[in-house]
């Protein structure tokens, strides 16, 4: 009611300001109409803020000034890679309820998080994922706001990506993962600093290709980015991660002349996505056209090709792109992120690390895998109490990704917090600041430390219980990540492995990586030196 209130004596002024227009010259109309135009929108912008601050609906919920009169705020922390500090510091300053936009709220609430995210409520993705819609692919699980089409979507390629189909591709990661060991001893015996955020890449990506595309792409071998494939996918997860949050975001993404305009005038980044895009189509245009080889095994790109339709018909190559997207492209980071994670929490903490280096050590003794020449395997792993304890303190601390998961309540409002928040609003949370907030895991949230997941009394393993049903790592509810389970046999395989072959050592301890959070938390400029552990 506000915004008619005030939009009408502007549009009564503009009307006026017309008519005064008409009995000058020519020359001089055309002046008047420019600075007619930026008085106009100066206007609207004015009393939009005006509004957003003073009489917007949510005008009662805590936040940064500029958060509560405009998207900017975030935005620009957003397009500038900081969002994994910002979240947490607001949610300190602010509480567990912010208003990170003028329409949008952030908590870190327990009560809230189960309402939103829980199993079967009756809540909704916001617009944002529509920005992750694919040009020339059908919509995806992950993108899509119908919870049925989710449900379908999701139910037929959820086998593939279970623990026990996982388990089964085990010998395939462990290739990939000994392929590994054999460059990083090169590495060591170079005896020079290199990236150890890049080597990490390239395994997990490799760990993708091996076992959707029947085999390594090349990126260990060869110690690059093979033909720019995984800068293309970050740049192409930074650009539909930030334009989730812009107004009318598809405006800016699917219309001819954006699209002409991003194509000639938005430089490599923005267009970037294609290089991963073409790359991928050309092999799954190859396998549906000349099928599977005799010789070859039946990967994840033929049970994404083997599936039916809701009408029971086989999918056309829109579905097959979608999935290798899915699981190439989201596939690699996210796990590599935990790994990096685990990684740079272990050589900044040398009690820890020492620590978990002496549980290895004893496993592999106990369990005779030096006298049977072989690795330890995901199951065997996943027993050592240290190790797990690691993994899950230090994906607790660094998710892989830690933008705003926003949803949409419901006609019913929700409650959240102390706060009502009215049907249509949008809200959400932030992995990061949920698994750092001090309300749920202590006033020592932010602070590494593993032994706070091995319980050591019968009240320690309800509060384990309960802090472990509300981490955000992997999501909460019918939209929590599919690729878990492949993720965590990754994380326990290569972290064992790594700790029992090598010792490392950082850089630059006073900086050790710097973190870019675009969409996807990447570890950047993460310099060690390796070197050889003798048995």
């Amino acid at each position: 009611m506000y915004r008619i209130q005030v939009i009408i004596p502007t549009a009564l002024y503009v009307q006026s300001t017309i008519t005064y227009v008409h009995y000058v010259s020519p020359c001089s109309a055309l002046s008047s109409l420019w600075h007619l135009k930026w008085r106009l929108i100066t206007a609207l912008v004015f009393l939009d803020i005006i509004y957003n601050v003073f009489f917007h609906p949510l005008r009662k919920i805590p936040g940064p000034f500029l958060a509560r009169a405009t998207v900017l705020w975030r935005l620009i922390r957003y397009f500038r890679g900081t969002w994994h500090d910002d979240v947490v510091n607001i949610h300190k300053q602010y509480g567990q309820v912010v208003r990170i936009s003028p329409g949008e709220v952030s908590f870190t609430d327990e009560h809230a998080m189960k309402s939103i995210y829980g199993h079967g409520k009756h809540v909704v993705k916001s617009k944002f994922y529509d920005a992750f819609i694919v040009s020339n692919m059908t919509i995806s699980f992950f993108a899509t706001r119908d919870k049925n089409v989710h449900r379908f979507l999701r139910s037929r390629v959820a086998s593939a990506y279970s623990m026990t189909s996982i388990l089964t591709m085990e010998p395939l990661i462990q290739n990939v993962m000994d392929f590994n060991l054999q460059k990083l001893g090169e590495l060591a015996d170079e005896g020079n600093s290199f990236s150890i955020d890049k080597m990490v890449n390239y395994f997990t990506s490799d760990v993708v290709g091996q076992l959707a595309i029947g085999g390594m792409v090349g990126f260990l071998e060869q110690k690059k980015d093979v033909g720019g494939i995984i800068q293309s996918i970050h740049d192409g997860f930074y650009f539909m991660g930030n334009m989730g949050i812009l107004p009318m975001q598809m405006f800016w993404i699917n219309n001819p002349v954006s699209k002409w305009l991003t194509k000639h005038f938005g430089g490599d980044r923005l267009n970037a996505f294609d290089v991963f895009i073409d790359w991928l189509d050309s092999r799954v245009e190859e396998r549906m056209t000349k099928g599977i080889l005799p010789n070859q095994r039946r990967d994840l790109l033929q049970h994404f090709i083997e599936a039916k339709d809701p009408r029971g018909y086989p999918v056309g190559k829109k579905d097959v792109m979608i999935e290798g997207v899915n699981i190439l492209a989201a596939g690699s980071d996210t796990t590599a992120i935990g790994i990096l994670a685990c990684l740079g929490y272990l050589l900044t903490d040398p009690r820890a690390k020492a620590k978990l280096i002496e549980e290895i050590d004893n496993a592999y003794k106990e369990l005779g895998l030096e006298d049977e020449g072989r690795e330890i395997s995901y199951k065997e792993a996943e027993k050592l109490p240290y190790l797990s304890a690691v993994i899950t303190e230090s994906t607790r601390l660094h998710p892989s990704i830690q933008y705003q998961l926003p949803r949409i309540v419901p006609s019913e409002g929700a409650h959240v917090g102390e706060y009502f928040l009215p049907p249509g609003t949008t809200c959400g949370t932030s992995a990061r600041a949920v698994n750092c907030s001090r309300e749920i895991f202590g006033s020592d949230a932010e602070d590494f430390r593993p032994e706070r997941w091995i319980p050591q009394s019968i009240e320690d393993k309800e509060r384990i219980r309960k802090e472990k049903s509300l981490l955000m790592t992997f999501g909460m509810g019918s939209r929590s990540c599919i690729g878990k389970h492949l993720a965590t046999v990754e994380l326990y395989k290569y972290i064992t492995q790594f700790f029992r072959y090598y010792d490392a050592e950082v850089a630059n301890m006073a900086k050790p990586w710097r973190t870019n959070t675009q969409w996807f938390s990447l570890h950047q400029d993460f310099l060690v030196t390796i070197t050889r552990r003798h048995h």
